[in-house]
């Protein structure tokens, strides 16, 4: 599904949920409905008529919803033998593509999403009974939603917030389900969640392991291409756009290419997509020239609209929405983004804990190397490589240092389970205790996403992308052109997570699994590339040119009427081009939250605290 334009709610197959179909169709007339076996109704909401395939199964249904190609006989066969989520479960584990499943079999009503996060699903009681829907903001418009401060002020972390805080809805009556987890209807108006995915244990060498991920790729590519016509994608000339560009060449699809130049004369992405495009003599190469698309921060009063939760896009919202129109005029129906390759083909640094327990001599090489790049201290990475914390109480501890973090920091960053939370400094101290309370609540209980430091931040950064990719996606599609993320569809995500850490993450090499997954595919010259650019010039000259609207958002700032920032810390931050000793991601975030807030204009005035 498109899913800036579209959205869905699933019912229970009860006659109770008739009245809750009516409370959504009539705030919003002219939905789609689908129909349980039973002829009540089963699926409601927006999308086009390519966006969803219903297969019967047997005496029920089985919705397939968002980006797959339409199953062959073979797989509708095999749907429609199917009489439990498990075996459905079996039969859609090689299904390439991003897709929300729904079905309907003997009453019983089963919807999940995908478990990269990148198809979120929630729930929530609709004139008494249990819907499902893939946007929050659905959900909480048909309940009158209040705003769960607690949920809002999570999202002033960075850069990220820690497991199991992180998908936590916006409106205290709705209920996410996790990534990986599934939500059951019965006929008896009852709702469950379980798990149904699981992540593959990373046994596979990189050799072992290249073919399965190329091929992966190659079909998460081949689901957008599939249909033909035109599709664009991003050509930068690194090692996770370029891939996609020439696995999109070898569809039936005609191909425009965009490639985005830097205002900085060190900025090399230019130079090497012009290498990548002569490789790519029948697709269509757009090389702009800085100022070519609206700057980042353009349209910032209004980046929050539409979106069901803040995420890192009010910067590039603006300069999005221009390219997704640029390459509409150009005849494209889709765009396709390496975004999510970074997160996806590599770990970060808590891999070495994972190592020195498995392969202690592997582990020690890569530690000093990495200790000597990042220039940590002797006794920094000593105490770093032997922490052996629990996630439980390195969350608790991580609640107690919320100080955020300085660009010149060199602690190891591979100390913890995942990237350690800590407040800007703009937050009030009220704000940040009731903070420390809440993280160290959830503490008491949490688990980590998976059993190892390596595996659980891995699983984390995955996730983070994610939340912020399903929001562009999202605006994206609303400017008539929708992104989307090859590298985070579920079966890319699982090829990759299968191969072990330290062959796939390594100080010694530059993105080692898309090396040998792409050879033979990509030429060896553009393989070559070891780095990738920046844009710290277009962020810091977009944020002085938007010096003024940046001055309209805060001069009533919400945050700072609900309690949670000092707005005079935040103005004064904002105003100066932000300290430089900062990570500009603090301020970014507070917008983000910020702009949410704006266009959630009513939400202030219901504001409940958990």
């Amino acid at each position: 599904m498109n899913q800036g334009q579209g959205w869905f709610v699933v019912l229970p197959d009860t006659a109770e949920a008739t009245p809750a179909a009516g409370v959504l169709t009539s705030r919003t007339p002219g939905l789609r409905t689908e129909p349980h076996p039973s002829g009540r109704p089963w699926v409601l909401g927006r999308w086009s008529p390519d966006e969803m395939t219903v297969v019967t199964a047997g005496c029920g249904r089985v919705a397939l919803i968002g980006d797959h190609t339409p199953p062959d006989g073979r797989l509708k066969d095999a749907i429609g033998r199917a009489r439990t989520a498990q075996e459905l479960d079996r039969v859609m584990s090689g299904v390439p593509g991003c897709f929300h499943l729904v079905s309907s079999l003997g009453g019983h009503v089963r919807a999940r999403g995908t478990a990269s996060g990148m198809r979120r699903l929630f729930h929530a009681r609709v004139s008494g009974v249990t819907a499902g829907c893939d946007r929050a903001d659905v959900l909480a418009t048909a309940v009158g939603g209040t705003l769960d401060e607690d949920a809002l002020l999570l999202r002033l972390l960075e850069p990220a917030v820690p497991h199991p805080l992180g998908g936590r809805p916006l409106w205290r009556e709705v209920t996410a389900v996790p990534p990986g987890h599934r939500l059951h209807l019965d006929p008896w108006g009852g709702a469950r969640v379980t798990r149904w995915w699981h992540e593959p244990e990373p046994r596979l060498s990189l050799a072992e392991g290249a073919p399965g991920f190329a091929q992966a790729l190659a079909e998460a590519v081949g689901v957008r291409t599939a249909a033909g016509g035109v599709v664009s994608a991003d050509l930068s000339g690194g090692l996770d756009s370029t891939p996609v560009c020439f696995l999109a060449a070898r569809g039936p699809a005609e191909l425009v290419a965009f490639t985005q130049e830097g205002i900085d004369g060190g900025h090399e992405d230019a130079l090497w997509a012009r290498r990548a495009a002569s490789h790519l003599p029948d697709a269509d190469h757009v090389l702009l020239e800085p100022g070519g698309l609206p700057p980042f921060y353009s349209g910032l009063l209004t980046a929050g609209e539409g979106t069901d939760e803040p995420a890192l896009g009010a910067r590039v919202r603006g300069t999005l929405t221009g390219l997704a129109r640029l390459m509409a005029a150009r005849g494209s129906r889709l765009h396709l983004t390496g975004e999510g390759g970074d997160q996806v083909v590599q770990a970060m640094d808590s891999y070495v804990h994972d190592t020195l327990r498995t392969r202690p001599r592997t582990g020690l090489r890569h530690l000093r190397a990495l200790s000597a790049e990042c220039r940590w201290s002797a006794a920094a990475t000593l105490k770093a490589a032997t922490d052996r914390r629990s996630y439980r109480r390195w969350l608790t501890d991580a609640a107690s240092d919320l100080r955020p973090v300085r660009v010149s920091d060199r602690r190891p960053t591979m100390t913890g389970w995942d990237v350690p939370p800590t407040l800007p400094p703009w937050v009030t101290p009220d704000a940040r205790e009731r903070l420390t309370r809440l993280l160290r609540r959830d503490a008491a209980t949490a688990s980590p996403l998976a059993p190892t430091r390596g595996r659980n931040m891995a699983l984390a950064l995955i996730l983070a992308s994610t939340r912020m990719c399903r929001q562009i996606a999202r605006f994206t599609a609303e400017a008539g052109l929708p992104f989307h993320y090859p590298f985070l569809d579920d079966r890319v995500v699982e090829a990759a997570l299968a191969v072990r850490l330290h062959e796939r993450t390594t100080p010694f090499a530059f993105k080692p699994l898309t090396v040998a997954a792409m050879r033979g595919v990509v030429p060896d010259d553009v393989l070559a590339r070891r780095d990738k650019s920046e844009f710290s010039r277009e962020i810091h000259s977009g944020l002085a040119a938007r010096r003024s609207e940046v001055a309209e958002l805060l001069a009533d700032s919400r945050l700072a009427r609900l309690g949670l920032v000092d707005a005079d810390g935040l103005r004064q931050a904002a105003l100066v081009l932000h300290p430089p000793h900062l990570p500009i991601t603090y301020l970014e975030m507070t917008f983000a939250v910020e702009t949410w807030l704006r266009a959630h204009a009513q939400a202030p005035a219901k504001a409940g605290r958990s």
